[in-house]
């Protein structure tokens, strides 16, 4: 497959003829919250003290495409993108990356039908992390039982889905499940081997999304 973009449900090159030129990220910037102590070189560092991790700003995504038509089609093809995409917020997946989606908010930002090879650029503003286009799901029906679940960067709490009442730990504290669908703030999974023990009956199945810098 050639180097293309998706916007929303639309690969530019394979569904609207556009020839994907280059794409651009925004390195991650933290987000700083520092305090100065007056009269001091000193800071007090609160970066991490609310979520207990690092917080990042949104980052910057620009696409350039390249129409070889000619400008009589070039217009019409520059509308039909701006009427797909301009202005709304989509996901947004690379298919040198296409197991991960950004999303943000997208613009057309600049077109020029002057230049043989016309072109248009894109850019979007789009959250720090790019997320897993397919989350996973991971079921458990023998009690009591433990699931192992490998976490991405960005702190996330699964979904648990139970069909009974029943009781999860994870990191020697123990949670009480609902039947139905549970999201327990305590519980999040940044990079790395996460383990939960499940005591109930029925089946349960943890479903998580990771994401990624």
């Amino acid at each position: 497959m050639s180097a293309d973009v998706k916007i929303g449900d639309k690969w530019l090159s394979a569904d609207m003829g556009w020839i994907f030129s280059e794409k651009s990220i925004s390195p991650p910037e933290p987000n700083l919250v520092l305090i100065e102590i007056p009269g001091t070189s000193a800071v007090i560092d609160l970066t991490e003290s609310l979520s207990g991790d690092i917080e990042y700003k949104q980052r910057k995504l620009g696409v350039a495409l390249i129409s070889d038509d000619g400008k009589k089609s070039y217009y019409s093809k520059f509308s039909e993108l701006a009427n797909t995409i301009h202005g709304k917020k989509e996901r947004i997946i690379f298919s040198d990356d296409a197991g991960f989606f950004w999303i943000g908010r997208v613009a057309v930002t600049k077109a020029d039908p002057t230049f043989y090879g016309q072109t248009v650029e894109i850019s979007a503003t789009v959250d720090p992390y790019k997320y897993e286009v397919n989350p996973e799901t991971y079921s458990i029906s023998t009690f009591p039982g433990d699931l192992t679940i490998v976490g991405n960067r960005k702190h996330i709490s699964p979904v648990i889905t139970c069909s009974n009442v029943g009781m999860v730990s994870y990191l020697e504290n123990n949670y009480p499940l609902t039947a139905g669908i549970n999201r327990i703030p305590e519980i999040f999974f940044g990079a790395g081997e996460h383990v939960l023990t499940f005591a109930g009956s029925g089946t349960t199945s943890v479903d998580y999304q990771g994401a990624s810098l």
